[in-house]
């Protein structure tokens, strides 16, 4: 079959890979679609990661093969190969924290083992890791089920309330997932940051009721916010995955309001601890997502309460992912999610 394998800091190339065999509890996936994630940015780009492997870990396709044991799923099933597995007995899968289990990511599929970057891709733990597409919900939807869920558990996770004023700093992927969830989950009034006008409109579209440009704004975004919410937002949610962004979020957050760290970028931040604590600004940061999220981010896609315009920029073949993946996403920030079609 063919795979993009990874090969260290921008090497990556069409190669021929083994077909995968699906053992006792697993199955293979023929991959319809795999979106490019900022993780893979990091990967290709700055060497995240040991090489080499197959990236990719949002996946959507169809059951080709299953092993001995796997109940509740047939070949032909429609997909998504969702988060890792986690092993149920750690002290976090036992306090209801399975995303940071001890060995669940030794299972993730394009970060500890090989992809969906590739025409067929082997899940070790099928129980756990796969979710049945309904049949309304098509693949270019489905394969944003990882940056919707991303989101939805993180903002489970915050302090949100019912009439809160939110503040969204960074319209990709994931901030334009938080936009709309936080309308959902019943935020009053949602303030977005983004540089990029193609970005902004889609934030205005999303449901953001106020769309600014920091860097236009400049030193009167204070003030800007100010007049909005008279002592700040009650939460702001940092998706840019900028040290800067997360800055200007700790700055901007009312006195004992919350900062929710989503975009959770790799560049250092210096943060004074007294400037945090006299203000009493909580902190939050939230890990990929489970399964409860993956459904029910799949039950609002199937329902139509979640909508996706705008949030899939393309779909390209695998042999131009680094050209027209990869580089083409670094240089045009106008785009918002770019899938491989294997």
């Amino acid at each position: 079959m063919k795979a993009l394998l990874y090969e260290g800091v921008e090497n990556a190339s069409v190669v021929d890979r083994p077909m995968p065999k699906a053992g006792p509890g697993e199955a293979v996936v023929k991959i319809g679609l795999c979106g490019i994630c900022g993780t893979d940015m990091h990967i290709y780009f700055e060497g995240m990661l040991p090489p080499p492997f197959v990236p990719g870990h949002e996946n959507v396709g169809v059951i080709s093969e299953l092993g001995e044991g796997v109940e509740g799923f047939a070949v032909g099933d429609r997909v998504v190969a969702g988060p890792p597995g986690n092993c149920g007995r750690c002290f976090y899968c036992t306090h209801g924290r399975p995303n940071l289990c001890v060995d669940g990511f030794g299972n993730t599929n394009g970060l500890t083992r090989d992809g969906g970057m590739a025409e067929y891709m082997l899940v070790r733990d099928a129980r756990q890791m796969l979710y049945k597409v309904p049949d309304n919900v098509s693949f270019e939807d489905a394969v944003l089920t990882d940056t919707i869920a991303t989101a939805l558990r993180a903002i489970s996770q915050s302090d949100l309330a019912l009439g809160d004023n939110v503040l969204v700093s960074g319209a990709g992927p994931i901030g334009l997932a938080a936009i709309q969830l936080f309308k959902l989950a019943g935020a009053r009034h949602v303030t977005a940051l983004e540089i990029v006008p193609e970005k902004r409109a889609l934030a205005a579209a999303s449901g953001a009721d106020v769309v600014l440009d920091p860097v236009a704004e400049g030193e009167g975004l204070r003030g800007r916010i100010a007049e909005l919410y008279g002592h700040g937002p009650d939460l702001v949610a940092e998706c840019a995955g900028k040290a800067q962004s997360l800055g200007l979020c700790i700055d901007l957050v009312r006195n004992g309001g919350q900062v929710l760290n989503i975009g959770a970028g790799g560049e250092p931040l210096s943060i004074v601890p007294a400037m945090l604590a006299v203000r009493e600004v909580g902190l939050k940061s939230s890990l990929a997502y489970g399964a409860q999220e993956a459904k029910l981010t799949l039950d609002y896609l199937a329902a139509g309460r979640f909508k996706t315009d705008g949030m899939l920029s393309g779909v390209i073949p695998l042999a131009d992912t680094v050209e027209q993946g990869f580089k083409r996403l670094k240089a045009d920030r106008s785009l918002v999610k770019v899938a491989v079609k294997p």
